[in-house]
């Protein structure tokens, strides 16, 4: 798994962040992952600039954007820290620091930046390390200058800022609102709330070659991780046992310390719930043979992420039920990335997508009638209640889809459907990175009050319904970047069922030893 790069010829540091033999820092985590040029936020510093530039009203010469970091999290009312820090995704893509509590400006004219530090007390050293210094962090960082966070306020007086644009506005797909950040001192600025965050929304949707590079990375590794999974996966585990494999594949083949989210790893009828292995259901069944499991999991490396779903019958044979659901589900997928290339919009996928799931349902006999007329009657959301896939980047569901900025007008918004209102209307882009993931699920909840209902229930056959019950769900989700003429899926795991099957029947040669432990 390890990345073919030369390596740098002085390391003045010990730790992630390293500067090499002619002073370009850089992150890596281990000699065999992947090396990150600071220069890729760099770019993305020049390239935010411009737009603003660009884009902002009455701009004037001097003006500033101001971003805030992320904060420790600490467990309630105690000192403990509870999770891992994780930087906060804009300020990682602008500035790609990972320690808490910073600041930092952007001069939009020149993109020259500049971090701002706590003020550590000597005591730090004792328990956490040697104090960083402002040089340490322009060494490391490739920013410009770098002071103390209680000299923001006296440093913008100096630079003679004119106006200075703070993040506000709302993830139209979290519908999480961002909140402006403060700072002693900042009622002495003229102060704008309203042009940076669609800009910076707009900035994080196309990524870079740099950005790519990280994505193919972190995807490459989340791949094998899943292939592990397959080999190791057995009747008799416990499911958090099993995607235990996965999290460690990647920590310790692709130095990804942390993954993009909580694994989900239902098994048996628990793949009907969606988003299971959360606090309620932390991955807790037994596997046992006969199941299929639907595992979606996926790492993260320098704050970049990927999601990935493979679904596979733990015994290595799927049943008749089975083979048809997992079918169904790949010729979904397959017909939409068909159609995938820029300029076509999120909302015409999401109508190829479930017409072709309800169009398998229709051949293999579970549904009867009109395609048309089940889509209208919404019957594809009583077997795939969720959206056709999101962006992936900085985030597992990335930002983007601001449709007041640059996507179609917002008068659309009427027609949009409760699925990806955050893409609804966007046309894709070459360099657009999203995952599509298709899915069929045979849950009670949704399927007794829908054979009930006139409109739906008509064109339901029971009796062959009734036979996929108990199985839980299929889904299968790729990842993939839009390039000019189509797109590139970049997820690689065994996808059809001859694939799986005999991917599990004969694995192929592996010297990593924690499989024997299984």
């Amino acid at each position: 798994m390890g990345a073919e790069q030369s390596k740098p010829a002085v390391n003045f540091e010990v730790g992630a962040f390293k500067v090499d033999g002619i002073g370009e820092p850089y992150f890596q985590m281990g000699p065999d992952t992947l090396r990150i040029p600071m220069t890729l936020h760099r770019e993305a510093r020049e390239n935010l600039s411009r737009s603003v530039r660009d884009g902002a009203e009455d701009y004037t010469v001097n003006s500033y954007m101001f971003f805030q970091g992320g904060r420790k999290n600490r467990r309630f009312d105690t000192d403990i820290n509870y999770v891992i820090f994780r930087q906060e995704s804009y300020f990682n893509w602008l500035f790609g620091t990972k320690e808490p509590g910073l600041s930092g400006v952007i001069n939009c004219d020149t993109g020259e930046s500049i971090l701002f530090i706590p003020r550590l007390p000597e005591s730090y050293a004792v328990w956490m390390g040697p104090l960083r210094t402002p040089d340490w962090f322009v060494r490391h960082y490739g920013v410009d200058e770098c002071f103390y966070s209680d000299e923001i306020t006296t440093v913008l007086k100096e630079k003679r800022c004119s106006t200075l644009y703070l993040m506000e506005g709302m993830n139209r797909f979290s519908y999480v609102s961002t909140s402006a950040p403060i700072f002693e001192g900042i009622e002495n600025f003229t102060i704008d709330k309203t042009t940076l965050y669609p800009l910076a929304v707009a900035g994080r949707v196309r990524k870079t070659d740099k950005e790519l590079d990280v994505i193919r990375y972190i995807t490459k590794v989340s791949s094998e991780g899943h292939r592990r999974v397959l080999l190791a996966a057995k009747p008799g585990m416990m499911e958090y046992q099993a995607s235990s494999i996965f999290t460690y594949y990647c920590y310790m083949y692709g130095g990804c310390r942390e993954v993009g989210y909580i694994p989900i790893c239902p098994s048996g009828d628990r793949s009907k719930i969606l988003h299971y292995g959360g606090q309620s259901a932390p991955n807790d069944k037994q596997i046992v043979d006969g199941d299929l499991c639907l595992f979606d999991m996926g790492g993260e490396y320098h704050c970049y992420l990927t999601d990935i779903t493979s679904t596979f019958p733990v015994n290595g044979k799927f049943t008749d039920v089975q083979r048809t659901t997992y079918e169904m589900v790949l010729d979904t997928v397959h017909t939409v990335v068909n159609r995938i290339r820029p300029g076509f919009t999120w909302r015409e996928a999401r109508m190829v997508c479930y017409r072709a799931l309800l169009r398998n349902l229709v051949e293999q006999g579970l549904l009867v009638g009109s395609v048309d007329e089940m889509y209208d009657a919404k019957l594809h959301r009583v077997f795939m209640p969720h959206g056709i896939g999101h962006f992936i980047g900085g985030d597992v569901h990335d930002v983007g889809g601001n449709a007041s900025y640059w996507c179609w007008s917002d008068s659309q918004a009427k027609d949009i459907d409760w699925y990806d209102p955050d893409l609804e209307w966007c046309p894709l882009e070459k360099n657009m990175v999203l995952t599509i993931e298709p899915g069929c699920y045979y849950n009670d909840v949704l399927l007794d009050p829908a054979l009930l209902d006139p409109t739906q229930g008509k064109f339901m056959v029971k009796s062959e319904i009734d036979r996929y019950r108990g199985i839980g769900g299929v889904r299968i989700e790729e990842v993939f970047i839009v390039t000019t003429d189509g797109c590139e899926i970049i997820s690689d795991v065994p996808r059809t069922v001859t694939e799986i099957e005999e991917y599990m029947k004969n694995p192929p040669p592996d010297d990593i030893p924690f499989l024997d432990a299984f």
